[in-house]
């Protein structure tokens, strides 16, 4: 599965963005924080800064440019000390210059408030202690994210940011910045009930209402998506406790059942990786390890195979030859062999992928 637009830099970018309620149209280049106050003080409403200035904030955190971007802040902020866009994107800053762990107050002695400013729901509480040092490790996972050009290990990051994510958003479900970036995430990994989730969660917060028009879009991709439909959600929910089976050793997700007919080592590869189900379309032949994982589930018939011969292709292959393996079940073995009698195919998304 390809990786979209959201997956690289809109993970740090999407949550600058959100933070700049104001529409980020203007083009103009800002170079120093005195020539971006100068600016400020003609077009900018009264406490807060220009456009085009925090959308330079949000340019160079694509970029990777962090010190410049706090360099920036600071400076707007001498000139804007109420603008709490500006504290926000501080705060955030900070967090991404700082070791894991630390923490910087924002100026003025204030304490950043993490929740999207368009959602006005009830403010999320200070993090401390240990909630901020998982906050602050989630940040830094986003920032591996950004930074990574492997495609494969990117995902993995983002399916490690949902993983911590959740489990703080179980104590702090009010920090709707991590919704907004779960949203994101549920996108790029193509995860349905995640992203109906944080969706949901951003909704009741008030985002549909605000004036933000990035998270508008976010919020627009989901709906596109069906992902904000209760019913859809549900139909998909019911899917997955019908036609798969969670690993609760491993998390890997399986097809409770085979495609249900003989098929060769090409044709298994083919019915995996085009198959949709339980709102995912990235599912893929298992190694033969993971099928021996499995050998309980399946011999104990949890897992269904339509053929009493009990085997099913693997993504592995005998070197030198390159003939494709099987795995049978019930010698808890593998056989490599270009023969397709009784051999079927069990899909497989690995966490990584969820």
């Amino acid at each position: 599965m390809a990786v979209n637009e959201l997956s690289k830099a809109f993970i740090f970018g999407s949550v600058f963005a959100v933070i700049f309620l104001s529409p980020l149209h203007a083009q103009t280049a800002i170079k120093t924080p005195s020539d971006s106050n100068a600016t400020a003080a003609s077009q900018s409403p009264t406490g807060q800064a220009p456009d085009e200035a925090t959308k330079k904030i949000t340019e160079l955190v694509h970029a990777g440019k962090y010190a410049e971007a706090q360099q920036l802040t600071t400076g707007l902020l001498a000139a804007y000390p109420d603008d709490r866009r500006l504290l926000k994107a501080k705060a955030l800053i900070d967090r991404l210059l700082s070791p894991a762990g630390s923490t910087s107050p924002a100026p003025g002695g204030s304490q950043p408030n993490n929740s999207v400013p368009s959602a006005q729901s009830a403010s999320a509480e200070p993090l401390t202690g240990t909630d901020q040092l998982d906050y602050d490790s989630l940040i830094e996972l986003g920032r591996q994210a950004q930074q990574t050009t492997d495609l494969d290990q990117q995902k993995k990051l983002l399916q490690q940011f949902m993983d911590r994510s959740s489990k703080i958003l179980q104590k702090h479900p009010n920090e709707m910045l991590l919704w907004q970036v779960r949203a994101a995430s549920a996108i790029s990994l193509d995860d349905p009930l995640a992203g109906y989730e944080a969706g949901q969660r951003l909704l009741a917060a008030g985002a549909a209402d605000g004036s933000d028009a990035n998270l508008h879009h976010l919020l627009s991709q989901l709906n596109l998506k069906g992902w904000l439909d209760k019913e859809k959600h549900q139909a998909i929910e019911l899917e997955k406790q019908q036609a798969t089976w969670t690993d609760p050793a491993t998390g890997y997700m399986w097809t409770n059942q085979d495609n249900g007919s003989d098929l060769d080592w090409s044709q298994a590869k083919d019915y995996c990786s085009k198959l949709r189900l339980a709102g995912y379309a990235t599912w893929q032949l298992p190694t033969t390890e993971e099928l021996r994982a499995i050998s309980d589930q399946v011999i104990n018939g949890g897992i269904k195979l339509s053929s009493k011969a009990n085997l099913a292709w693997s993504t592995s292959v005998r070197n030198p030859s390159g003939e494709p393996c099987y795995f049978m079940f019930d010698q808890r073995g593998s056989h490599c062999a270009t023969n397709r009698r009784f051999v079927r195919a069990l899909c497989i998304r690995c966490p990584a992928q969820q």
